[in-house]
């Protein structure tokens, strides 16, 4: 057992693994087209090398250093090394446009940036002129032209911070041992939706309140191997996919990119994996797609499968005992549908965790029933990642789970969550008036952070969230509706990618969609039908037909007055370069509602959209 006394900084943690565990394997990732392992030592070695760099490039404790790239093992090596010395890393959304790029760094009050590629580069070189206080770029992977005076790769970089190291011994070693768990590590963007990003200021003492009970609650060991592939500037990643192994001593897979995880959890197997709700809706619509186009004999198998598998999680959720011939049954199913299932995900999956944004009950009971279980979290930036969880063998589905260790929650007249915690954020960097709003003082003096979040809790402790504050609709009969809770049903159809109902005020609900392209292209080669593109894909009668009948399904689940009315499906996907989506897919909603008012209007009543 570490002791969180001596290693109460996350610097302090790595070089621990370092030193005491230096010849175990802590990385997997692919070089050339075939998966090499890292161990800590090679680790540490690569980040002391980069952390001399940055001192003998001048930058000091408490000076801000952006990271703009993919998820990857110099994503993590930069950032503990920015870390190690003092400094805080501020990192960026690589699918961040230039613009938004430029707002970060300067906000931030970056000094030095690092970037993964020609891509980044060439926003780098577009923006430059506007950054003065940047004072160098290193560039991961290599780059065209090559004579630019503030740009060097990451190896040459590298060869600076060895040299450095020789000269100065102890350096680095002195800068670890003199962080504090109150000292500021890293900014985590927020993702916008109602304006520009806002910077959650992170310590050591934030990160440290959250990961260090993971292991506890979900039994994690070094045993375990856990796959990386969303975007390291999201704090949700960044919790599971990179500080949970300095508490864990767990292995990381890094995925070659989020298009080649699918791909890379087969390949490597993992025994734990972190997803959003869009990365199961997709798994789950792949099967569904899987079985719609199976014969009849294979559907029915399927059919009965899954009933097994419900009676099967039933007796283990209510604790009864398997009758003999239940097991026998379980047993062919698992054989004949279940283990395929559990091979689209390498085949070694002890448990899944799902965040980030609400799931649907549906997604999470189908895969309990085939016997992957995903728990459900709760939290935000603000939180360092978590409020509530779901926790082994104690998971109630529909909730976001138990509130978390050493955490107080409240519920607001209103119905808004509020939280306390050691994990909850001093405030938002150079932003006094939001920290305002997010921390407020209660009668008794007590500091409380507004989540923004509505719900409320049972009886036996567990977290419901309802849905965003100021995404409540009330529409024009006096219900109130909670927009997620339908999209994300709306969501496990596998023709839908993206969903956004709308009603505030109204006297029914109507929603935006997008299609899902592989899904709708494989409906249209089924049925033979000619299109030019997915944008004259979505006008067909019969793919019109099919999401009416989609829905109209879906509506079945739901109450009367939550029930979609009428739709329109939209020609392409929500757009980050239109900022209509944050780089975590999450819908502005208001900038959506915008850019489509005549057609929202349309289904109304209202004139015809031209």
């Amino acid at each position: 057992m570490i002791d969180l006394k001596v290693y109460n900084t996350v610097p302090k943690l790595f070089w621990y693994h370092v030193e005491n565990n230096g010849d175990k394997i802590s990385i997997w990732r692919k070089e050339k087209g075939l998966w090499e392992s890292t161990t800590w030592a090679e680790y540490g070695n690569y980040v002391k090398d980069i952390a001399n760099a940055l001192l003998d490039a001048g930058v000091k404790r408490g000076d801000k250093v952006s990271i703009i790239s993919l998820t990857r093992y110099e994503w993590v090596v930069v950032d503990l090394a920015i870390m190690s010395i003092g400094a805080v890393t501020a990192p960026v959304y690589p699918s961040n446009t230039e613009e938004q790029v430029e707002y970060i760094v300067d906000h931030s009050q970056s000094k030095f940036v690092f970037g993964e590629d020609q891509e980044q580069l060439d926003k780098m070189t577009e923006i430059w002129p506007n950054i003065p206080e940047v004072a160098q770029l290193v560039i991961f992977d290599k780059y065209v032209p090559k004579e630019i005076n503030h740009v060097m790769t990451l190896d040459t970089f590298r060869e600076k911070g060895k040299a450095y190291g020789e000269q100065n011994p102890n350096e680095l070693k002195n800068r670890i041992q003199n962080g504090n768990p109150e000292d500021l590590i890293s900014f985590i963007y927020t993702s916008g939706t109602t304006g520009n990003p806002k910077a959650g200021m992170i310590n050591s003492r934030n990160v440290l309140a959250v990961v260090k009970h993971l292991p506890t609650i979900y039994g994690i060991s070094e045993k375990d191997t856990s796959i990386a592939y969303l975007p390291l500037s999201h704090i949700a990643e960044r919790d599971l996919g990179h500080f949970m192994k300095l508490c864990s001593g767990n292995i990381t897979i890094f995925a070659e990119s989020i298009e080649d995880m699918a791909a890379n959890l087969r390949q490597t197997g993992p025994t734990i994996m972190f997803g959003t709700p869009r990365v199961f809706e997709k798994f789950y619509a792949r099967i569904s797609s899987g079985v719609k186009d199976a014969t009849w004999l294979q559907k029915t198998i399927f059919n009965w499968a899954i009933e097994v598998g419900k009676q099967y999680t039933h007796n283990n959720d209510k604790e009864i005992a398997h009758s003999l011939f239940l097991k026998l049954k379980h047993a062919i199913a698992h054989f004949l549908i279940f283990e395929k299932i559990h091979d689209i995900f390498g085949g070694n999956i002890r448990f899944m965790i799902s965040g980030a944004a609400p799931i649907s009950p549906n997604i999470v009971h189908f895969f309990h029933w085939v016997g992957l279980d995903i728990y459900e979290v709760y939290g935000m930036t603000e939180t360092t990642g978590l409020i509530s969880a779901n926790q082994m063998g104690r998971a109630k589905i529909g909730s976001v789970g138990e509130i978390y260790l050493d955490t107080e929650v409240k519920i607001a007249e209103d119905g808004e969550i509020c939280c306390r915690g050691p994990q909850n954020i001093s405030g938002y960097y150079r932003n006094d008036e939001a920290t305002k709003e997010l921390l407020i003082k209660d009668e008794n003096g007590l500091e409380w952070l507004h989540t923004g979040d509505v719900g409320h809790i049972d009886e036996d402790g567990y977290l419901f969230i309802t849905d965003r504050k100021k995404d409540l609709i009330i529409t024009a009969g006096g219900k109130n509706v909670a927009p997620q809770n339908i999209e994300n049903l709306m969501k496990t159809s596998a023709y839908i990618s993206q969903a956004m109902v709308y009603g505030d005020r109204k006297p029914y609900l109507t929603m935006l969609l997008t299609l899902d392209e592989d899904e709708i292209a494989k409906f249209a080669r089924d049925r033979k039908i000619l299109y030019q593109d997915l944008a004259d894909l979505s006008k067909k009668q019969e793919v019109v037909d099919l999401l009416h009948h989609e829905i109209s399904m879906l509506n079945k689940e739901l109450a009367s007055y939550e029930s979609i009315k009428k739709f329109h499906i939209l020609e392409e996907e929500l757009d980050q370069d239109k900022d209509e989506v944050t780089p975590t897919l999450k819908v502005k909603r208001k900038v959506v509602i915008t850019n489509y008012q005549s057609i929202i209007d349309q289904m109304y009543g209202g004139k015809k959209a031209d």
